[in-house]
């Protein structure tokens, strides 16, 4: 397992930018494709479409849930290829600052088979979307804040 972490400063009030990250089925509004991450899907066939979530991405559809919810506070998703090959986990924890909110996004990343090979470069990857999404999320939120 590999680990990384980004974090940002939102001029925005936590429950703003907490029930942004909560809204699964909204982050096409805010989250644009790139060269890693091709769009997100709520729901799934066999889940429930509030918790459940499916990313499309290079390395192909990632089934996805939310795994953790502490309101106002902090959102866990696990994310895992049906392969076994690749398996992720995306921890969020919003802090109240003078300003507004202070977001920390903690990235693992596990790799099995011939992605364990690949797995420098899935991580650096990872941890450059993961700052694209810090970034996405601050402008849509400030634009949207109450």
């Amino acid at each position: 397992m590999v680990q990384f972490t980004n974090e940002i400063d939102i001029g925005a009030p936590v429950q703003d930018v907490y029930d942004a990250l909560r809204a699964i089925d909204a982050y096409p509004t805010w989250l644009r494709h790139s060269t890693v991450y091709r769009g997100t899907k709520a729901g799934k066939p066999s889940g429930h479409p509030e918790s459940t979530y499916e990313d499309h991405t290079t390395v192909g559809r990632m089934p996805g849930e939310l795994v953790e919810d502490v309101p106002f506070h902090t959102l866990r998703f696990h994310q895992a290829k049906p392969s076994g090959s690749l398996d992720a986990r995306i921890r969020y924890t919003v802090d109240v600052t003078e300003s507004g909110t202070h977001l920390t996004r903690v990235g693992e990343m596990t790799t099995h088979g011939m992605l364990r090979m690949m797995q420098p470069v899935l991580i650096r990857m990872a941890a450059m979307e993961s700052e694209r999404t810090l970034k996405a999320l601050k402008l849509y939120v400030e634009q949207h804040a109450r």
